[in-house]
């Protein structure tokens, strides 16, 4: 990474082999972003909350919160995706 200039890191693919080695390495890659809470627990937002927010106009605070959260789970989503082969791939596409 050293004089990349960039943020991005580059992720070990997982094609059906090793997992132990691709998964220590992509618990760094997601506790280096902050991420690895969020992917170990997942995120639990009730129905009730979602309305409650939407319905809310003065809860701005709680709609940048929730904004955040749901960023930082796409991005943990996009780093998955990105990866596995093209082969694993079908088998988590419809997860989030």
């Amino acid at each position: 990474m050293s004089g990349s200039g960039g943020s991005e890191v580059r992720t070990p693919i997982f094609s059906g082999e090793n997992y132990e080695f691709w998964r220590i390495k992509m618990i760094t890659i997601f506790k280096s972003y902050g991420l690895w809470a969020l992917v170990e627990k997942g995120i639990t937002i009730s129905e009730s909350k979602k309305k409650e927010v939407a319905e809310e106009t003065s809860a701005e605070e709680d709609d940048e919160k929730m904004v955040a959260i749901l960023m930082k789970d796409a991005k943990a989503l996009g780093i998955i995706q990105n990866s596995v082969s093209d082969q694993i791939f079908p088998r988590i596409a419809s997860v989030d």
